[in-house]
């Protein structure tokens, strides 16, 4: 690698990752909030299975975040403040190993590990950057592992698909081998019910295409594995939409609407989401900046390696599958809640966008190096471009970022007293107790002075004694 790609490189890596070593500072302060003290108490009162067939039969299909929350009560809310830093590590070893799966199956003969770990910080630092609602998709426990776990899971798939196509094609491996894609897609799909529609039309469309263009027949190991894959999305589709607690839940919300009514609201969602990511420079660099990234890599890795060039339709039809499954992810929460999507639904369709953009923009990169010959002024060009932009981008994310720290440590702090204060008024044989109103940094729901009030309700359940605090202050 020269010199100046080194450099360029660094200018690369280095600002996204600090702001996300950022991101799990601030999660180090997370706290139990709202939904989770409900959750919680029954992951810890029924076990595992009892509470995910609980919260199927009376709230939710979500089988794995069920189940996820029953890992949290296994191992208490003193874990809570390392899942920023598991989750988006995790995410990170998995965006790398798919990389470089991906690659070699594409034909590179060998992969720099500083490019596979500069697109898995691509992936989630620009993720990340044009979700709206970082605070309940990413610190929040609630909001994490329903939306974010399917993502980080996902992620790993590509590797999944690699290892299965290099692997010996006897009977033992390959059945092995399309059991994974069924059990590990089935598992993703009981997370959300905005991943999981999504995931199927993936699937479908991934299967179809490839059979139209004749990239692979029914008799190909690939079929299968894809096949397996989308047969997992399907069921655990059915399983989650099929929970007698859905019902119970939509009750909440108002009558459902058509299905024009639902293309028009999810459509105005859509758009409002893109005229965000628009119109704020710093989510629009650091979409462009890890576009004009991936495509310097892909100039630059396809100048050494001499890996077969892309051709222009593709990047085009992942550019515009991107669009199309981002738009997706709105539809499922319309027609379930009868109104845009909550915020924190939108890191999915975030993710969407930022995995078409990222491979659309090596595909051109590939592209530029075998149609144009000035590839080191290309290669400068998009470089600095890429450096400008990431930079620009993670600065003022940093500058945001920072200020909403005292927040999160002051609101630790004091509800580590509190949940002192609950504890000893307990042990004390107190049958209540009264806490001060405390407005939490995710703007989820707290105890007040009814007592069936939901919150006061999964707050003195969890504690063992009766939770009140007066109602917090109206706007």
């Amino acid at each position: 690698m020269k010199q100046w790609d080194r450099i360029a490189l660094t200018g690369m890596l280095l600002p996204p990752s600090v702001v996300l070593g950022l991101y799990i500072y601030i999660g180090s302060f997370n706290r139990l909030l709202g939904d989770d003290y409900c959750t919680m108490y029954m992951g810890e009162r029924l076990g595992l299975l009892r509470s995910i067939w609980y919260w199927y039969i009376s709230w939710h299909g979500g089988f794995s975040a069920s189940a996820a929350d029953w890992l949290l009560s296994f191992l208490g809310s003193g874990a809570l403040p390392f899942h920023t830093f598991i989750f988006l590590s995790i995410w990170l070893v998995f965006a790398a190993i798919s990389v470089k799966k991906a690659l070699l199956y594409r034909g590179y003969s060998s992969v720099n590990f500083f490019i596979v770990l500069l697109l898995g910080i691509f992936l989630i630092f620009t993720t990340i950057s044009i979700s709206p609602n970082i605070a309940q998709s990413l610190f929040w426990w609630g909001g994490v592992r329903s939306y974010l776990s399917p993502l980080v899971l996902f992620t790993l798939y590509p590797a999944l698909y690699y290892f299965f196509m290099i692997s010996p094609p006897d009977r033992v491996r390959t059945v092995i081998g399309l059991f994974v894609s069924f059990g590990f897609v089935f598992l993703i799909g009981g997370f959300s019910e905005t991943f999981t529609p999504v995931m199927v039309v993936l699937f479908a469309g991934v299967i179809g295409i490839g059979w139209l263009v004749r990239s692979f027949s029914p008799k190909d190991r690939s079929f299968h594995f894809l096949g397996a894959g989308f047969a997992g999305s399907l069921l655990s589709l059915l399983v989650v939409v099929l929970a007698p607690g859905n019902s119970i839940r939509q009750s909440f919300f108002p009558v459902s609407l058509d299905i024009f009514t639902i293309l028009r609201v999810a459509l105005a969602g859509y758009l409002s989401f893109l005229y965000e990511l628009l119109r704020s420079p710093y989510k629009l660099t650091a979409v462009l900046g890890s576009v004009f990234g991936s495509a310097w890599l892909g100039l630059s890795t396809n100048w050494e390696s001499h890996a077969a060039s892309s051709r222009g339709w593709w990047i085009l039809s992942i550019l515009a599958a991107g669009f199309i499954l981002a738009f997706g992810c709105f539809l499922p929460a319309v027609y379930g809640t009868s109104e845009a999507p909550p915020e924190r639904t939108l890191i999915i369709p975030a993710f969407f966008l930022v995995v078409c953009f990222l491979i659309s923009g090596f595909l051109f990169g590939e592209w530029l190096g075998s149609h144009r010959p000035a590839r080191f002024l290309l290669s400068t060009t998009l470089s600095v471009a890429a450096c400008i932009a990431i930079i620009f981008s993670a600065w003022g994310i940093f500058q945001n970022l920072y200020a909403l720290r005292d927040q999160h440590v002051s609101f630790a702090q004091r509800w580590d007293q509190v949940d002192a204060q609950i504890k000893n008024a307990r042990d004390s044989g107190l049958q209540e107790i009264h806490i001060p109103a405390m407005e939490n940094w995710a703007g989820v729901e707290y105890p007040t002075d009814n007592p069936k009030y939901w919150p006061n309700i999964c707050y003195s359940k969890f504690y063992d004694i009766n939770v009140f605090a007066p109602p917090l202050p109206q706007p």
